[in-house]
């Protein structure tokens, strides 16, 4: 049987926005209401009547108790609590009970008052069922327990996998050696802590080693009482490593530990953390894993919106994955500082060639960290992107660490301009990246060519403003008998265009086309042969541009500059963008590495929508970095490939505007409340097109400069009223021949 949550997720909204629907009981706007009601009749969803008399009685108060907000992790929790309700008709009631019993009962009496309608719950009571039971299980009230169970009481229940890390931690500082271990936890009697505590001790037991008593310390949830337990811990020893249940705990021990003349050089602490990308200032622990905290919150509040929803769907016990198990997990080397081997020792400074463009830009700030860390100076070069592929192939002799267009890497490898990496890869956890991005990016005939750097895929961002205007919705119906809405094929996408700019003064234009030089240009006819299926060659490197598709695809192009702002012939990547947040066009497809700077969407986040780009075929637009085969410094190259897409300098790269291929960059939940719009690029990939280059039967490739060469030049062609569609396509079809046969012919590698 279909739930409300199914229901928004075929829908693309929140739990709170079908309640909002279902119940009349807050405005939806007429575009949302119409994707709810869909889903709801493909779905087949049914209301619960029992719901229906409950709601009738308009209780719109929800209550959340937590411990306390001097835990970052409850602090996290209870945003991602907010987010959930943030568009609901529910009001939150929030209160602290600092781990007292008697303060928790006040507190839950006190919202009982108010005539709550639901409550979250991280309780210091676990064996309090009988009270939480006639209070809400008997009443029909729904109860969300998090992290801790109220023993034999049947509720909605939202952790974290803490035994396994705690477990897989312990293990492995085990395993390399390290048998003086110290776990500091919270009260046995909370799940979560029990947690730990069983991890730590099976740790022991899977390496058939005797568990001491003095291994475990519990003590209250609170810095304080860990200090405590830290200056008595170490008044008798001094352990190899101690590990704490949370980050709170984690910072009393540290305090001791400074106090006491100690350092986490000398005795590592490692903390079961949050998420944050500021991974230096957020804990001092010699490592801290990334708890999903804001996500427990936002599934601890949906469970709870299903439940007053349909009161009598069945409870759920919902268990997230740490972070730290979903990339790599942790491993002892990361309780040493790295520090620069003699042999990175440089006799000149790193010589790197990158594109000009304003998130390298923004990159180049990084670079500092790399310099002082590593102890090696950098020189960047930059170059636009019509500049550096001639740069790379005619002086690449004068560089050690080259980036390079995605497309670019099989004709640059073949030419034995780059480095093959592929045994320096064991070095590093390939896994952080995006799945088969190391092929896509850097792959050729098996091997590795270097690392994925920036992440691009085509986006369409519109003007959210203009989008959901009601005059202008009831104009576009109008006229074109649909509902004005992010356009999802591009025949949608020229009708949008063309409402905006002859139908409306709200905006000038519809869109802006960028064709200034090939580079530009040619991604606009790229993502439009994709998106009609045409190809232009098959698996047997035959040209087969001239096709049907072709011919669609083309027509689409030049109906698209009827209502494009005119100066296309002139624009570019830049510019376009420039057009759009001044307010000259409703709608924009590029690359997000254009944008000046991730505050261009987020200034205007209340008027700018983003979404898959018409026809659902993205060009994944991207950069590696690779290392010159004719470096003298191969090892402080690679150095530097291996730092630019650490998760460390991702977080930073992400949070200053940058797209790399790292992939907790768009799954990081305090990143994700900070720029809304990451988890759409994440969800991009799996629809982008890779821009192929034809392998010949002689082995030789066609570099896509030479391609992306003859067809823009045709286009233009087009454009400039020299040649109708077709002839264009016919000589576009003719060149491309010449070009593959004289690759053909070619004795050259």
């Amino acid at each position: 049987m279909a739930t409300i949550r199914d229901v928004a997720k075929k829908a693309g909204v929140s739990i709170a926005t079908v309640s909002n629907y279902l119940n009349n009981s807050k405005p939806v706007s007429s575009q949302t209401a119409n994707r709810i009601k869909q889903a709801v009749d493909e779905l087949q969803y049914a209301q619960n009547a029992v719901a229906k008399n409950l709601r009738s009685q308009v209780y719109r108060d929800v209550g959340i108790v937590l411990p306390n907000f001097n835990d970052p992790y409850y602090v996290q929790i209870f945003q991602g609590i907010q987010n959930a309700f943030l568009n609901s008709s529910y009001f939150v009631n929030v209160a602290f009970s600092d781990d007292v019993p008697e303060l928790e009962q006040k507190n839950v009496k006190s919202l009982l008052g108010k005539q709550i309608c639901g409550l979250i719950l991280v309780s210091c009571q676990p064996d309090a069922w009988k009270y939480y039971y006639n209070n809400f299980t008997a009443k029909g009230k729904p109860l969300v327990m998090i992290d801790r169970q109220i023993n034999a009481l049947d509720a909605n229940f939202v952790s974290l996998n803490n035994y396994a890390v705690v477990r897989d931690i312990a293990a492995k500082l085990l395993a390399d050696g390290r048998r003086d271990l110290v776990l500091f936890s919270g009260p046995q009697e909370f799940t979560c802590e029990n947690d730990c505590i069983r991890g730590f001790s099976d740790a022991f037991a899977g390496a058939n080693l005797e568990l001491p008593p003095s291994a475990l310390v519990q003590t209250s949830i609170t810095k304080e009482s860990a200090f405590s337990k830290t200056i008595r811990l170490l008044k008798s020893r001094h352990p190899q490593v101690i590990i704490a249940s949370s980050s709170l705990i984690a910072t009393g021990v540290i305090e001791g530990l400074h106090l006491l003349g100690k350092t986490v050089e000398e005795i590592p602490v490692i903390t079961l953390g949050e998420e944050h990308w500021n991974k230096f200032t957020q804990s001092f622990a010699s490592y801290s894993t990334s708890r999903p905290a804001i996500r427990v919150g936002d599934t601890a509040a949906s469970l709870l919106l299903e439940q007053l929803v349909s009161p009598l769907r069945d409870t759920e016990r919902v268990v997230l994955k740490d972070i730290t198990s979903r990339f790599g997990g942790f491993t002892t080397g990361l309780l040493s500082r790295h520090a620069p081997s003699l042999a990175l020792q440089t006799r000149h400074p790193l010589r790197i060639l990158m594109l000009d463009n304003p998130v390298v830009h923004t990159f180049q700030g990084l670079v500092k960290s790399f310099e002082a860390e590593m102890g090696i100076p950098v020189d960047i070069h930059l170059l636009p992107h019509h500049s550096i592929s001639r740069e790379i192939q005619t002086a690449s002799q004068n560089y050690d660490v080259l980036m390079f267009d995605l497309p670019w890497v099989a004709n640059l490898a073949s030419r034995n301009l780059l480095l093959d990496i592929t045994g320096r890869l064991a070095q590093m956890d390939t896994s952080m990246f995006f799945q088969d991005a190391l092929q896509q990016y850097v792959g050729f005939r098996g091997n590795y060519y270097g690392v994925p750097f920036l992440y691009a895929p085509q986006m369409l961002y519109y003007r959210k403003d203009l989008f959901d205007d009601p005059v202008l919705r009831a104009d576009f119906e109008r006229q074109f008998g649909g509902v004005l809405h992010p356009p999802l094929t591009l025949k949608e996408y020229n009708a949008v265009a063309e409402f905006f700019t002859t139908s409306t003064d709200a905006v000038a234009y519809g869109m802006s086309l960028a064709a200034a030089y090939t580079e530009c240009f040619a991604p606009e006819i790229h993502f439009r042969l994709h998106a009609y299926g045409s190809r232009l060659y098959d698996a047997a490197g035959n040209v087969t541009f001239d096709n049907p598709q072709t011919l669609k695809a083309y027509i689409n192009l030049i109906r698209a500059l009827k209502f494009a702002k005119p100066d296309y012939l002139q624009s570019t990547d830049v510019s376009i963008i420039d057009n759009f947040l001044k307010g000259d066009t409703a709608m924009l497809i590029t690359y997000p590495a254009f944008l000046s700077e991730a505050a261009d969407l987020r200034k205007c986040s209340t008027s700018i929508g983003y979404s898959l780009v018409p026809g659902r075929t993205p060009l994944l637009g991207g950069w590696s970095l690779g290392i010159s085969r004719s470096t003298d410094q191969p090892d402080a190259a690679f150095e530097f490939l291996r730092w630019s897409c650490d998760e460390k300098i991702s977080s930073y790269f992400t949070i200053m505007g940058g797209q790399t291929a790292v992939v907790s960059a768009y799954t990081n939940d305090e990143m994700v409340k900070l720029y809304p719009w990451l988890p759409l690029y994440y969800k991009a990939y799996s629809y982008t097109q890779r821009q192929t280059l034809p392998v010949l039967s002689n082995g030789q490739i066609v570099p896509s400069e030479q391609v992306d060469s003859t067809l823009c030049h045709w286009a233009y062609e087009i454009l400039l009223n020299h040649l109708d569609i077709q002839e264009a396509i016919s000589r576009t079809q003719q060149e491309l021949e010449v070009l593959f046969q004289s690759f053909l012919h070619s004795t050259e590698p």
